[in-house]
């Protein structure tokens, strides 16, 4: 296939010859941990959110909820309400830092955490009385920003705090304000196939509360605080090495054509298929950045082989969701169940989109659907 989800190459070459010197600086300089090139992607991001936003940079972006977690004091005997439609490391990193997720339900047409289903859920931990409830973690599933207005007056109302994992959403926007800006925390992923995605593992935290980031900031440098040699908190080390920030730094430099690119792509994929497959919803206001492209159709895997025939590659992603796999089926979830979760894995498949397909193999990706959805 010609074709590719994502093209790194593509990529790759549009960052030339930059990226190569950004490279051989850090390898001169010999700083690979900790080095210019992490405070300074610290600073852009930050700088590029706005809003007073202290951006800490990490191992990865499992660490960075587990740690935005741990950092407001959440454990042992505490609960924190999560989709279940999404990666096992939004509720893996919860189980990680001591406490228990408890999987709420998504909204039938977005696919992002429901708050009916959250305020349900948080009901029924409330009575059974051996949880304390703490938190919601919102994910803004396929760069889809969640409902962060109703979620966050239900946390407030609450006393919860609202953490977003943001691994698909770096680059959306929600009513005019960039989603990783919601809530009390996000969290996001610099891995390969992102959006904004390094060489390597690589994430960040985006916490607007001091405290609460320089919390964040001594867990991931091993529980040491404002450059002491004392360790003032149990730590772990999570930190992004600098060669991976230097990557960061280049891409953030083309990452606004990018997104432009990946809206465009998106935009003649809704205008091309509306008719044929259920396109990705979201609220007006909203701006999608596309990172990843869900349609939905009802004979899935049949339309991805057939896809593949046409050498259109595809993903079906959470086809088994996190409550039933293995390691979390003994967790608790929506009294109610998780009916729109299930219809989901039963009928999503992504499409390649990214900011290098050309107009040629998009035009490519819409007949091969077109071609097999004829009505």
């Amino acid at each position: 296939m010609t074709i590719r989800m994502v093209d790194l190459g593509r990529q790759r070459d549009a960052l030339e010859p930059g990226v190569s010197a950004a490279i051989a600086a850090v390898l001169a300089a010999g700083a690979f941990v900790d080095g210019p090139a992490v405070q300074a992607l610290e600073a852009r991001l930050s700088a590029w959110l706005g809003g007073g936003i202290h951006t800490i940079a990490c191992a990865n972006g499992t660490d960075a909820l587990q740690i935005l977690v741990r950092a407001a004091g959440i454990g042992t005997g505490d609960a924190v309400l999560v989709p279940s439609l999404t990666f096992a490391a939004t509720a893996g990193a919860v189980a990680l830092a001591g406490a228990t997720p408890v999987f709420c339900d998504v909204e039938p047409a977005t696919g992002v955490i429901c708050p009916d289903s959250v305020a349900r859920t948080l009901a029924r931990v409330r009575a059974a009385g051996h949880l304390r409830p703490r938190a919601v973690i919102a994910v803004d599933l396929f760069a889809v920003p969640a409902d962060h207005a109703r979620l966050g007056a239900l946390c407030a109302a609450e006393g919860l705090k609202l953490f977003t994992d943001a691994a698909h959403s770096l680059g959306s926007q929600s009513q005019g304000a960039w989603c990783g800006t919601f809530g009390d925390g996000a969290a996001t992923s610099f891995y390969p196939s992102k959006a904004l995605g390094c060489w390597g593992d690589g994430g960040a935290m985006f916490i607007r509360d001091p405290a609460l980031a320089a919390a964040a900031r001594s867990i991931a440098h091993h529980g040491t605080e404002g450059g002491q040699r004392q360790h003032v908190r149990v730590g772990t080390n999570s930190r992004l090495d600098t060669l991976q920030a230097a990557v960061l730094l280049e891409k953030l430099a083309i990452y606004d054509a990018e997104l432009a690119a990946r809206r465009r792509i998106g935009a003649r994929y809704a205008q091309a298929l509306r008719e044929r497959v259920t396109l990705p919803a979201y609220r007006a206001g909203d701006l999608p950045c596309w990172s990843y492209y869900a349609i939905r159709h009802a004979a899935r895997d049949a339309l991805a082989a057939h896809l593949a025939a046409q050498g259109v590659p595809s993903v079906a992603y959470y086809r088994v969701p996190t409550h039933r796999q293995p390691g979390y089926a003994a967790y608790p979830c929506d009294p109610a169940g998780l009916p729109a979760t299930e219809a989901w894995a039963a009928t999503l498949l992504c499409l390649p989109l990214h900011p290098y397909l050309s107009a040629t193999e998009v035009e490519q990706v819409i007949a091969a659907v077109r071609g097999y959805v004829t009505c």
